[in-house]
């Protein structure tokens, strides 16, 4: 094997890794309360305001059946709500509850503290350095 394959290998399980850890410790941010998935539809939410599920199942790139249990937890911790439009009854729409934007505000000045945490040793130029390297990993 090359030493630019080895390098590879050894970028990608490096990747994996570190997703996992980030991860895991994002959960431990989020008090096991609530999930990425919940995160970020409240900031999705938040952002643009109230949403369909189709909307939200396009912005967030996940199945309409995924964002059905998400939305329903959500609802269950009065963070969320289904509204029916009254123009036309057969389109519902979620809106955040003020409690919901209030336990995402809370929750984003929590992940804001870990992340400065987390890259606190590394300078200004490397965390513009991982952007532009992230990007490059973007592009098809």
């Amino acid at each position: 094997m090359n030493n630019r394959q080895e390098k590879m290998y050894e970028m990608e399980s490096l990747m994996r890794d570190v997703y996992k850890k980030t991860r895991h410790e994002m959960n431990q941010v989020y008090d096991n309360e609530m999930s990425r998935n919940e995160f970020f539809i409240l900031k999705t939410l938040y952002e643009l305001g109230p949403k369909k599920s189709s909307d939200l199942s396009k912005i967030l790139n996940v199945s309409a059946s995924h964002i059905t249990a998400v939305t329903d937890s959500l609802i269950e911790k009065n963070w969320i709500e289904r509204v029916r439009s009254v123009k036309d009854r057969r389109i519902v729409d979620i809106h955040l509850t003020e409690n919901g934007k209030n336990i995402l505000e809370q929750y984003e000045k929590k992940k804001t503290d870990f992340l400065l945490e987390k890259f606190n040793d590394f300078s200004d130029e490397d965390i513009a350095n991982f952007i532009i390297l992230f990007k490059k990993l973007l592009k098809e």
